[in-house]
C-alpha cells in the first residue's frame, strides 16, 4: 500500500516535563500524486485501502511500531463512516501500534464543506469521539486541529500532543507562510492554555524549517514535517 511518513522534530530545549513524542506519524498516501496538488490536500481524496489496509501495510514496514523513543504513531481517517473501531482496535493491538492520530482530518476542509460533512455526521465531533474511544482502550492519541475551537474540543481528552495543520484553502498559493501558520498556532496555544492542557504542541513545517528551530513560533514544542513517500524516506523493509 502507498504510505506517507510525517517526521517529528523536537525542540532541543523543550518538553522536559512533557511525555516523549513518536519519531513520526505514518499515514495512507494519496491515491495519486500531482505536482500541483500538495500531499496534505491529496490525502483527503477517497482512498480504497481503508483502516485495515493502512494498519497491515504499516506493520509490514520498518517504519512500523517500535518500543521506546523510536516508536511511530499511525494516522487514520477517524471520520470514516465504514471504520469499525471495535474490530480495528484488535488489529492495532496485534500490530503493536500504541499511538494514533486523526490524520487526515476533516479539520483540514474549508468551513463550508466541513459544515456539509457535519450535516451528515461525518464531522470533527466523530473524530473526537473516536479519539476518546481509543484513549479509553489504552492507546496514546495525537489530536490534529486547524483552529482554536477544535483545540478546546480535544483538550479534555488530554492527548499526548496537539498538531496544528493548515486548511485546504491555505494551500491555494502554495505552502502557507510561516507567519500565517504561526498566527494560528498562537490562537490554538491560547485556547489550550485556557483549557488548562499542558502537553506537546506541534505545527506543520517544511523539512528545511524543521532543521532551524530558531524560526519556529515560541509556542511550539516540536514540528511535524511535511509528508514524504515512505519508500523515499528509506524506511521500507528490505
Amino acid at each position: 500500500m502507498n504510505l506517507l511518513i510525517w517526521k517529528v522534530v523536537r525542540r532541543s530545549s523543550a518538553g522536559a516535563g512533557n511525555p516523549p513524542l513518536p519519531d513520526s506519524i505514518v499515514t495512507a498516501g494519496p491515491p495519486f500524486r500531482h505536482e500541483s496538488m500538495p500531499p496534505e490536500v491529496a490525502l483527503l481524496l477517497p482512498n480504497s485501502g481503508g483502516a485495515s489496509g493502512v494498519i497491515a501495510a504499516t506493520a509490514r514496514t520498518a517504519a512500523g511500531p517500535a518500543d521506546g523513543a523510536g516508536r511511530q504513531a499511525l494516522g487514520l481517517f477517524l471520520a470514516d463512516p465504514f471504520l469499525n473501531l471495535a474490530a480495528e482496535t484488535g488489529e492495532l493491538q496485534r500490530a503493536g501500534i500504541s499511538c494514533l492520530a486523526n490524520l487526515p482530518s476533516v479539520q483540514q476542509h474549508d468551513p463550508d464543506f466541513a459544515q456539509q460533512l457535519e450535516d451528515v455526521g461525518l464531522d470533527f465531533a466523530r473524530e473526537v469521539d473516536r479519539l476518546g474511544q481509543l484513549k479509553a482502550a489504552g492507546f496514546q492519541v495525537i489530536a490534529i486541529v486547524a483552529g482554536p475551537g477544535a483545540a478546546a474540543a480535544v483538550a479534555p481528552l488530554d492527548p499526548l500532543a496537539v498538531v496544528v495543520i493548515p486548511r485546504v484553502a491555505d494551500f491555494a498559493a502554495g505552502f502557507p507562510s510561516f507567519r500565517q501558520r504561526g498566527v494560528v498556532a498562537q490562537q490554538v496555544a491560547a485556547a489550550l492554555a485556557e483549557s488548562e492542557w499542558r502537553g506537546n504542541l506541534l505545527g506543520l513545517a517544511s523539512a528545511g524549517e524543521g532543521a532551524h528551530e530558531t524560526l519556529w513560533p515560541d509556542v511550539l514544542d516540536a514540528v511535524l514535517c511535511r509528508p514524504e513517500p515512505l519508500a523515499a524516506a528509506g524506511t521500507l523493509s528490505p
